[in-house]
């Protein structure tokens, strides 16, 4: 077992050094929000109009197969809309909306419920937003290759200055790379529009310490 920092001789020489990682693979989750919003004269008819269609959302998602954990109200909100003009403000009656966030394991649904979602029920989508795990083994493979990096660098710097690398020292994880990608989708045809997740980085980071090994004379 490598010593630890405390019980390191802080007068031997060691090199610290970043390893870094960069790898593609394709995620295994997408998000999606949906709103929903009507304009009435007043708070009631607005806040009915959206209640009806978020009934009817529901029944969609049960529909595409979006399970009730995968599901959340992220907002529901009742407010009198107003139009700026130049003889100041004119009200437009009152505006509802209601905001659903949708998690999916299997991007296959996803445009027939965008498509379903603006044709039938006038939402407006944001997403998907595209998610890699932090149990994908990707993330692992990330952090395999990114010590390896910090471990070739350290023996490069340590060849450069005549020494051998010794035993490690310190290893620690600067940062959290947690890696998501986003891109918006506001409008669809009633037809399922082409969804294609592609494939995204996953990203590690890992910093090493490493003692160094000089010969006796130097």
């Amino acid at each position: 077992m490598p010593p630890q920092a405390d019980d390191a001789d802080p007068a031997a020489p060691t090199v610290t050094v970043r390893g870094d990682a960069l790898l593609r693979t394709e995620p295994d989750e997408a998000l999606l929000w949906i709103t929903l919003s009507a304009l009435a004269d007043a708070p009631g008819p607005a806040l009915s109009d959206v209640s009806a269609r978020s009934g009817r959302l529901l029944e969609l998602l049960d529909e595409v197969g979006v399970g009730e954990a995968e599901r959340s109200t992220t907002g529901a909100t009742v407010y009198e809309d107003f139009d700026h003009t130049k003889a100041g403000r004119r009200s437009l009656g009152h505006r509802a909306v209601s905001r659903v966030s949708v998690r999916l394991n299997d991007p296959a649904p996803i445009g027939e419920l965008i498509a379903r979602a603006t044709s039938d029920l006038a939402a407006r989508i944001e997403g998907p937003q595209w998610l890699i795990s932090l149990d994908n083994p990707a993330r692992l493979e990330a952090a395999r290759r990114a010590a390896a990096d910090a471990r070739r660098k350290a023996q490069a710097f340590a060849e450069g200055v005549g020494a051998r690398l010794g035993s490690l020292i310190r290893l620690s994880e600067p940062g959290d790379r947690h890696v998501a990608f986003a891109t918006g989708l506001r409008a669809a045809p009633r037809e399922p529009m082409p969804v294609e997740p592609g494939e995204h980085e996953v990203a590690a980071s890992v910093e090493a310490t490493f003692a160094l090994e000089l010969d006796a004379d130097e």
